[in-house]
């Protein structure tokens, strides 16, 4: 069954027995606001959605898990990003609370996005406070929100969560990167160095991704950001890992298509996602 809060997200629920898995897609949204405005041609814009992530993922529910799926552009307003992470200078007025911008934010990559991945001005002007509140306000608290229902109820039910936050990345770091011009690997797997998820969840999610041939890097170029940031917490049994897929693996970035490579790398995400819907039950029953 799918439950749709319209312009705000999809919860998928689970098609088998529920097992102690979260699956977040939060973003590859690409419904855009009427209000959305970007000087920036649209094939730039959309060249910072992370395409058929949700499509790669898609097995999630097949084997248990609940999956949540963000309908709007991270664009708009980012959800992987604190809320007081924003540069001050993308604000028209004063913010009401102290501003903590991280130093990617500075670069352009905050919770509102000021540059394109290769540097390019984002925004048409500086937005108001009263805007930048609506977003919070209408999307940003609302996904929120709903992904830590998910997650303290399953947690609630089970004892154990595991927590899967998926994305993609560029073959190659972009100048506003950290690993910029430097080529990656096909898989980054992150927990915030080692805050967010046990050793043996994430062993669990490298070694299987390995085992099908992959590439996998762990924490470099991502450490993770918010959305593992809220929940992770090992030691109450809740392991919350980001994976980045690299896009060469399944599309063609430059017409947006998806390639002949999607459907493998479809067939070994179901692969990992049923052994770790299997070990998230091993764990509930030694809860």
């Amino acid at each position: 069954m799918i439950h749709a809060a319209p312009g705000l997200f999809l919860r998928y629920e689970p098609l088998a027995a529920p097992v102690p898995l979260l699956v977040d897609v939060s973003r590859s949204g690409r419904e855009y606001p009427k209000e959305y405005r970007s000087p920036l041609p649209f094939t730039t814009v959309h060249d910072n959605v992370s395409m058929y992530v949700e499509d790669l993922w898609a097995g999630a529910p097949g084997v248990g898990a609940t999956l949540l799926y963000c309908c709007f552009p991270n664009t708009w307003v980012d959800v992987n990003r604190n809320e007081l992470d924003m540069d001050p200078a993308a604000v028209d007025g004063t913010w009401p609370a102290e501003l903590k911008p991280t130093a990617r934010t500075l670069e352009g990559l905050g919770l509102i996005k000021t540059k394109a991945r290769y540097g390019e001005p984002f925004q048409e002007r500086k937005l108001t406070v009263a805007e930048i509140r609506q977003r919070l306000e209408e999307y940003y608290h609302p996904y929120h929100a709903e992904l830590k229902r998910i997650a303290d109820d399953l947690h609630g039910r089970f004892g154990v969560l595991r927590q899967i936050s998926c994305h993609c990345m560029s073959a190659v770091g972009a100048p506003t990167h950290p690993d910029a011009g430097k080529a990656r690997a096909d898989f980054c797997v992150s927990d915030l160095n080692g805050k967010t998820a046990s050793k043996q969840s994430m062993a669990l999610v490298v070694e299987t991704l390995r085992s099908f041939g992959y590439s996998v890097s762990i924490n470099s170029p991502y450490i993770g950001n918010e959305l593992i940031a809220r929940h992770g917490n090992p030691a109450r049994r809740v392991d919350s890992i980001q994976i980045e897929i690299n896009k060469k693996l399944f599309m063609d970035t430059k017409s947006f298509r998806a390639t002949e490579g999607l459907s493998k790398l479809k067939a070994d995400l179901d692969r990992l996602l049923r052994a770790v819907a299997e070990d998230s039950l091993d764990a509930a029953k030694r809860a």
